[in-house]
């Protein structure tokens, strides 16, 4: 045994494929989420993180809970653009301090935040969504820079799409989940955040090459809103063809 690894968000999708990989990794893993784990937390809970860090003093914290919002901001209500907001980015600062904290007081560890591609560049349809991923990669890059000097690790993993529960491919107000030529297999992306842990990198993107063009799109507002039709084209073949190959399984 190498330790003791918390997955938030761990009663499905992501977070499942995290607590399989880090217990074949040698970890005892402990997945949990609000619902459907052995043990349960709410990430919007501060006391509740800190709690949980004290009692298991984990050497890996994954801070995977999230919840993706779905449409244009203007036809979300304030409770769901609130609640994206708690859980995908006050929910990662809650578990940071809270596990940092105990490790501090250890032999350190490492603290992997799942942030998504649409942290690297302003996402339309899923612009409280975006905000809340783009604040998860600022803090985890400031946070790194304020524990540089210590044991204590933090890294970023952002991601394309996922195919996990919480994508529904007939969904059109999930249009931007669709703008890769496939979902990622959620037990691929948990490899990628392993690798990543186990590295001297901070922030990865996966796949790595289309998180290149995706940087580039964040780093030139006029260029995204130029490619945004063409984008949002392609992403509804995407959809479409995704949508069509569920639909042939059943």
């Amino acid at each position: 045994m190498v330790g003791t690894a918390v997955i938030t968000g761990g009663a499905g999708g992501l977070g499942s494929a995290f607590a399989v990989m880090l217990a074949s990794a040698g970890y005892d893993a402990v997945p949990v989420d609000l619902h459907g784990t052995p043990r349960a937390l709410d990430v919007t809970d501060p006391d509740a993180c800190r709690a949980l860090a004290e009692e298991l003093a984990p050497t890996v914290w994954v801070n995977c809970a999230g919840v993706t919002g779905r449409g244009d901001v203007l036809d979300q209500s304030t409770l769901e653009i609130e609640t994206i907001v708690r859980v995908n980015l006050l929910g990662v600062i809650h578990g940071s301090r809270a596990v940092a904290r105990v490790m501090l007081t250890r032999d350190g560890g490492t603290i992997l935040n799942v942030a998504s591609m649409a942290g690297w560049a302003p996402t339309p349809h899923l612009a409280a969504y975006s905000a809340a991923k783009h604040g998860v990669r600022a803090f985890s890059v400031a946070f790194a820079a304020e524990l540089r000097d210590t044991g204590v690790a933090v890294k970023c993993l952002l991601p394309d799409g996922i195919r996990t529960p919480m994508v529904d491919v007939r969904d059109p107000r999930q249009l931007m989940s669709f703008t890769g030529r496939r979902l990622l297999e959620p037990d691929a992306v948990a490899a990628a955040g392993v690798r990543l842990m186990g590295s001297r990198g901070l922030v990865a993107t996966v796949p790595h090459r289309r998180g290149i063009g995706v940087r580039l799109l964040g780093l030139s507002p006029r260029l995204a809103f130029a490619l945004q039709r063409r984008v949002e084209q392609r992403a509804r073949r995407h959809q479409a063809r995704a949508a069509g190959s569920r639909e042939a399984r059943r």
